[in-house]
């Protein structure tokens, strides 16, 4: 109950945030409208304060303008004074003062001669330097006409000034006399007028070259410092007035307006504090803010109110019901509010569904019983399958033994008669059929025994590192006598880029690839032969079948035999299956699906591109990590047997394997006798044993039982003792444990296992007996 009331508890709090989510949702569009209308507005008034700062700098612009005009005038009427005598000199400098006072914007003013010689002048009494050499003064002498200067930085006073020079003509027209005067260009007409005019916060004077020459208020440091780049852009590039934004030295956005002083290089600069012209809109910003945050809260509340009523309290109520529901809770359902409108026919629904569920759950449980008396029955019918499959082992245990040993017992007899000198022509002929009968019946066996093996889950894989180059030379050796008598050609491939080894296992490639390359053979009238080793996928055949080509290895054989049909091909790789095009070939139809499981089980795939009257092309392709070659020594035990057996070279067959496994054991060593003790059960085999050993020049000793060889074991010494796997009172594997427990050399005595039916899990096992 704890449980439920705290899920119900978190419920409904999701139930309003979600509703607080939706009453934000609806309101962001108007937030997004507000505040795209404020940045319209602040925008607009940034603009227009801009444009009223760029009719303030050109409206200080003309003023300065006007007064050099009346500069001008002033020096005109200057020149109509009369002519400064030499001793007159100190009455024409009051009178020059005199006109000074009443123009306060004017810094000096003096008579020149066409030299420039000072006549009379308000600096310094008289003794101004002369200033011939000055650009303006040359101007206004060769122009005969009123010249204004450059924006300069006066000598004596360091302002900012223009310098006004008026030429005095006679009736001539020559120039006798010159005006010159220096004009403040950082004042604004008489002293009671204010520095920075209204609307501005700061004004700047700036020559041709956008260099601060004078400024308000008093306490800016920029007299020096150059505007010339983004602010002064247009101006300098003869743009009449303009305006900018910028951020100032002080760290303050300013909107700024600038104009040139017409006649002159001057500009005038004037600038605002954006923060200051924004004040207003900012409060407007906050007033509209704080309304829209009231209204928004107002609405948000409301609909929270509303949404618990009309929404929260019907879905937490239904939630809980469809809870019960679903607990299988004796008569739940949801309750129905007359007035609850789309939340009551909701609730019906539920029922309904409730009254559904029920029906549904008493049919699930009748089938749940059918299932589980179902599954009863599938479980013992498992049982007695895998008791059966059991069994099916041990028989096929049982029978490769009882089978192959009669078998090697046969062939290893016909092979002593075939050493004889004495048999006639006719008799040669009839052992060499009941030769070739036993090898076909053999053939059979192993095939029946590999596939039950292979069915009941027994064969396991041994990766071991493997020549690549080898295994062809391997499977080429054996395979090519057969195609060369029938008059074939035989080819084998190495496609290069090619690992020289990888890590596989090594016996069951082989029987895979030598099924494969003795199929062609038998079933290839004309041609060849080919077996292609390649890295990857080969060609676009396999392509269409999807194989990939990283890091496989690809194995073809292809014959030139009559080829398949599509529905022959299948039926390739299933069981005991003939094709018609096989003929009266030999075989039980075993070879291709025992080829197909193995492949399968090295985890690859195995397909056949054949054509009518083409010949087939069998291909596999595995993945074979490379790697590189063993250094380790092979094991000292080995298995003389008649079938295949891991470690062994030979795909099996009766008595001459044997031999061959015997020496690669090490029992024949050249011009050396060697005395070995056999333990076998069956007398067919002790004979065979004993005359091929002693064919070898071996002396050999031989019991019928495990027992009597461990006796015999431990009471001589013996170069070698090979004991049969199968035998009464004490078998192979016991008799080898109790002769590796005696102490001295007799206990470390070369053993040997002899067997029939030779398999991985035996190799192990005899390995671990010693």
């Amino acid at each position: 109950m704890a449980d439920g009331a705290t899920r119900s508890w978190w419920r409904l709090r999701l139930g309003w945030l979600r509703l607080l989510a939706l009453a934000a949702l609806i309101s962001l569009p108007l937030l997004g409208v507000t505040q795209w209308q404020q940045g319209r507005a602040t925008s607009d008034q940034l603009e227009a304060a801009a444009a009223g700062m760029d009719q303030l700098a050109s409206n200080i612009a003309w003023e300065k303008a006007a007064l050099l005009d009346q500069a001008h005038l002033l020096l005109a009427a200057t020149g109509r004074l009369p002519a400064v005598q030499q001793d007159q000199a100190e009455l024409c400098e009051t009178a020059l003062r005199n006109i000074l006072s009443g123009a306060p914007w004017q810094t000096s003013l003096g008579v020149y001669a066409p030299d420039g010689t000072a006549l009379c002048s308000t600096m310094t009494g008289g003794r101004e330097i002369a200033i011939g050499d000055r650009p303006y003064f040359r101007l206004a002498l060769a122009r005969r006409q009123f010249v204004l200067s450059e924006l300069i930085v006066g000598r004596v006073r360091w302002e900012p000034v223009v310098m006004a020079a008026e030429p005095v003509l006679d009736a001539d027209g020559v120039v006798r006399r010159v005006i010159v005067a220096s004009i403040d260009m950082a004042r604004l007409g008489g002293p009671t007028r204010p520095n920075l005019p209204a609307g501005a916060d700061l004004m700047l004077l700036a020559d041709g070259s956008g260099t601060v020459l004078a400024g308000q208020p008093a306490g800016l440091d920029m007299v020096g410092r150059s505007l010339h780049g983004v602010l002064l852009k247009a101006a300098l590039e003869g743009e009449r007035r303009g305006h900018a934004r910028a951020n100032w030295p002080d760290g303050k956005a300013r909107v700024f307006g600038f104009a040139p002083v017409p006649g002159t290089d001057a500009i005038v600069v004037v600038g605002r504090d954006e923060a200051a012209i924004l004040a207003p809109l900012a409060a407007l910003r906050q007033t509209v803010l704080l309304v829209s945050g009231g209204t928004l809260l107002a609405a948000m509340l409301a609909a929270l109110a509303a949404g618990h009523w009309l929404l929260v309290r019907p879905v937490t109520r239904l939630g809980n019901a469809v809870r019960r529901i679903g607990q299988d809770e004796p008569a739940a359902a949801a309750p129905v509010d007359p007035l609850g409108g789309e939340a009551a026919e909701l609730a019906r629904e539920v029922n309904a569904m409730a009254t559904r569920m029920e029906y549904a759950r008493h049919t699930v449980r009748a089938r749940n019983q059918e299932l589980a008396t179902l599954a009863a029955e599938l479980t013992h019918a498992r049982d007695a399958a895998e008791a059966a499959s059991a069994a099916k082992s041990r028989f096929v245990a049982a029978v490769s033994h009882e089978l192959r040993t009669p078998l090697n017992g046969m062939f290893g007899h016909a092979q002593l008669l075939a050493d004889d000198p004495a048999l006639t022509w006719s008799q040669r002929q009839r052992l060499d059929l009941i030769i070739a009968g036993g090898e076909h019946l053999l053939a059979m066996v192993r095939e029946l025994l590999d596939l039950a093996a292979i069915e009941a889950g027994r064969v396991t894989l041994t990766p071991v590192p493997l020549r690549l180059a080898g295994l062809a030379a391997d499977c080429a050796g054996l395979i090519r006598p057969v195609v060369e008598n029938k008059g074939l050609a035989f080819t084998v491939e190495l496609v290069h880029p090619l690992p020289g080894w990888v890590l596989a296992d090594g016996r069951r490639l082989r029987q895979v690839l030598l099924n494969l390359l003795g199929n062609a053979a038998k079933f290839t009238a004309r041609g060849g032969v080919t077996l292609r080793i390649s890295a990857g996928c080969g060609n676009s055949a396999a392509k269409r079948y999807g194989a990939a080509s990283a890091g496989l290895i690809r194995f073809e054989i292809a014959d030139t035999g009559a080829g398949m049909t599509v529905a022959e091909r299948e039926r390739l790789f299933q069981e005991f299956i003939r094709l018609p095009s096989a003929g009266r070939s030999e075989g039980i139809g075993l070879g291709l699906a025992i080829s197909a499981r193995l492949v399968t089980l090295m985890g690859g795939r195995i397909q056949c591109d054949s054509t009518p009257g083409m010949g087939s092309n069998f291909w596999f392709e595995l993945s074979l990590p490379a790697t590189v070659a063993s250094t380790g020594s092979q094991p000292d035990l080995m298995l003389l047997s008649g079938g295949a057996f891991p470690g062994s070279p030979f795909e099996g067959g009766p008595g001459a394997d044997g031999l061959a496994a015997a020496e690669l054991a090490g029992l024949r060593r050249p011009h050396e006798r060697l005395r070995l003790l056999l333990a076998d059960d069956v007398r067919a085999n002790r004979e065979v044993a004993r005359a091929l050993l002693g064919a070898a020049g071996h002396s050999v000793t031989v019991v019928e039982n495990g027992s009597e060889a461990v006796m015999a074991a431990l009471a001589e010494d013996w170069d070698a003792v090979l004991l049969d796997l199968h035998m009464p009172v004490l078998d192979g594997m016991a008799a080898a444990r109790q002769i590796r427990e005696a102490h001295g050399p007799r206990g470390r005595v070369p053993i040997v296992a002899v067997t029939a039916s030779a398999s991985s899990a035996e190799a192990l096992e005899c390995l671990a007996a010693g």
